[in-house]
């Protein structure tokens, strides 16, 4: 049976590259972003507390304490505003490149390798359900069915069908007869690499928070 570990891998080797390159730009973009505004809350706090300064000294000491106080509240309020826009932002263009590969011939090794990676014995006996993404139901049908074939797989047993789910790419491949569904789609990859990126992401926010706050 393919482990998740063993799909990460395979697919990581083919867009890692790629992926990491975008991720670094992002988070360049997001460390440059978020100091500005820091640095323009700062300023803009500064200012009305050396306003409030002039007008009565004890009143503005009383003020400027408050002013800290929500600014503090406001940050972290705008980090976690910013963060699942930067997540939302990179998830979105992590889907765009995914689907510009799908239209690539590594894609097709990349699928040629998933199919390799199954034993006949996993497919289980009787007939399969096989659900493509419409591109590949137009495009890569009979090319995804001669791999099969050559896995073992019977003409018969199989039939391909335009998926309703939004998978990317890959495939998810039914059995009826033994109730077994194996999940080979794209999607479900990036749903298992969800959790990193996030992470990573998060860390990213935290230490320019962080490192604003020292200023």
């Amino acid at each position: 049976m393919v482990t998740i570990e063993q799909k990460l891998t395979l697919f990581s080797k083919l867009l890692n590259q790629g992926i990491k390159e975008e991720m670094d730009e992002k988070f360049a973009q997001l460390e440059k972003e978020y100091e500005k505004r820091m640095a323009e809350s700062k300023f803009q706090t500064d200012r009305e507390a050396n306003e409030i300064i002039e007008q009565a000294r004890k009143r503005a000491e009383i003020r400027k304490v408050e002013l800290v106080s929500k600014g503090r509240l406001d940050s972290k309020k705008e980090m976690m505003q910013v963060k699942e826009e930067i997540i939302s932002k990179f998830m979105n263009a992590l889907e765009r490149k995914i689907l510009a590969f799908t239209e690539t011939e590594t894609y097709l090794n990349y699928l040629k390798q998933l199919i390799q990676n199954i034993s006949s014995a996993e497919y289980g006996k009787g007939s399969l359900q096989i659900e493509l993404t419409k591109t590949d139901y137009e495009k890569n049908q009979k090319w995804i069915s001669k791999i099969l074939e050559e896995q073992g797989i019977s003409k018969e047993q199989m039939h391909f069908e335009v998926t309703k789910e939004n998978i990317l790419g890959g495939m998810i491949i039914n059995n009826p007869d033994e109730n077994t569904r194996m999940d080979l789609s794209i999607s479900a990859i990036l749903e298992e690499a969800k959790d990193h990126i996030v992470e990573k992401i998060t860390r990213a926010i935290g230490e320019v928070g962080d490192n604003a706050d020292e200023s």
